[in-house]
């Protein structure tokens, strides 16, 4: 988006997602479901009570609860990137000359590469957040389960709308070898979301009576 500071209101950032002048609202909105369902597994690292009331349950929940605090910083640096300028910057430039067209096209298909970029990281961040979801889930208690369920949730839809966003923009990458990594890694961030999902779902399954 177009500048979001960190002290921006909900209100301010809902209006701002909602502007057909924001190239980049459902990047941001994914990362901000991520960033809201880290902060619910984060607060549920930091109960009091755990699975088992054991230190080793305590010392899991500590260390996931700093590992999801710097998977939320990193998701809010996503969030401030600015790349739409970035690409507007590329297209305005000269094209009177073939060397002035090459050097645009140049400069476009750095600039898309680079937004391009962004909604991988929202979805390698999401992948992590899950992943820590599962020690969250496993030692956390089941009172809290709802919570641990909804951050799950928020944080796959934050996977699935970055990845959305970012299937879009590669028709348009003229770097093959570049666009087949970007393929290869979106297949394999897509079968760890699906595997750290179910890891974590076992956890939370309610025990037979």
């Amino acid at each position: 988006m177009k500048t979001l500071p960190s002290e921006i209101s909900i209100r301010e950032f809902l209006a701002a997602v909602a502007s057909a002048d924001e190239a980049h609202g459902a990047v941001s909105a994914a990362a901000v479901a991520g960033g809201i369902g880290v902060s619910l597994l984060a607060m549920v690292a930091a109960l009091p009570k755990t699975r088992s009331d054991s230190a080793a349950d305590r010392t899991e929940l500590i260390n996931a609860a700093t590992a999801l605090t710097e998977v939320q910083e990193e998701l809010i640096e996503t969030i401030e990137t600015e790349t739409a300028v970035r690409i507007f910057a590329a297209r305005n430039m000269p094209q009177a000359s073939e060397p002035q067209r090459v050097d645009r096209q140049a400069a476009i298909q750095l600039a898309l590469r680079a937004a391009a970029d962004v909604p991988l990281e929202v979805m390698r961040l999401a992948v992590r957040g899950l992943k820590l979801a599962e020690t969250v889930a496993a030692h956390s208690a089941r009172a809290a389960s709802a919570d641990v369920q909804l951050g799950v949730a928020l944080l796959h839809a934050a996977f699935s709308g970055a990845r959305a966003n970012l299937e879009g923009k590669l028709s348009s990458l003229t770097d093959a070898p570049y666009s087949t990594s970007v393929v290869d890694e979106l297949a394999k961030l897509s079968e760890e979301t699906a595997t750290a999902m179910r890891r974590a779902e076992l956890f939370l399954q309610v025990p037979p009576a």
